[in-house]
């Protein structure tokens, strides 16, 4: 899954603007194949008036992106039926994340830079009753990701029933797409990125269509 992202801070005409060209690239390459709405005005009704008017015209896959607890729960209300990717939840605001996430019966993802520790939050996100868990090892660069990606890789090759879905937070232009790749290309990472133009995408389309 390849998600970009729209700020709640946009004005609703320069949103419905760059929505229009994320559903021009879906229809012809498939890419991206989810939208990220993330909460820049660190507000709760912003982020839900957004998710409200993403929501009724996206009709792929919707993530939020907040690490509020109150502006989460808001913000899933227009969306309660489309199951959305909670994102944000880390080791401080778990127990409230995964209160949200089962209730709504959404998949949370959990942040954390130390694996270990990231496969304990996951595990305690689980026993509290989520449906399902994403893992997040927070790769800020290069580096960090092909290390990262392949010991969670090793990791799901000895335990299987550690074989959560990963993550990727990354930003915009080629670097962001040669993290996408080597995510994409390691582990099948949920990529979220700030942009990417419509030649990175088709690359990244074409790298989809080649691994699955």
């Amino acid at each position: 899954m390849i998600a970009l992202t729209i700020s709640d801070a946009m004005d609703a005409e320069t949103a419905i603007i760059r929505l229009s060209e994320l559903i021009k690239r879906n229809a012809s390459i498939g890419v991206p194949d989810a939208v990220c709405i993330r909460n820049d005005t660190f507000a709760p009704e912003p982020f839900a008036s957004m998710t409200e008017l993403i929501g009724k015209l996206w009709n792929g896959r919707i993530i939020l992106e907040t690490d509020d607890p109150s502006s989460l729960a808001k913000a899933i209300l227009p969306i309660i039926d489309r199951t959305p990717i909670l994102v944000g939840a880390n080791e401080d605001n778990l127990e409230q994340f995964s209160m949200i996430a089962k209730m709504f019966g959404c998949p949370l993802c959990i942040s954390c830079d130390n694996i270990d520790r990231l496969y304990d939050l996951a595990q305690s996100a689980l026993d509290s009753g989520v449906c399902e868990v994403i893992i997040d090892p927070m790769m800020r660069n290069m580096k960090q990701c092909l290390e990262r990606c392949t010991d969670i890789a090793r990791i799901k090759g000895e335990m299987p029933e550690l074989d959560h879905k990963v993550a990727v937070r990354t930003w915009s232009g080629e670097y962001a797409m040669t993290m996408a790749t080597v995510s994409l290309l390691v582990d099948d990472a949920i990529v979220i990125v700030d942009d990417l133009d419509g030649d990175c995408c088709d690359t990244l389309s074409a790298l989809l269509s080649s691994i699955r």
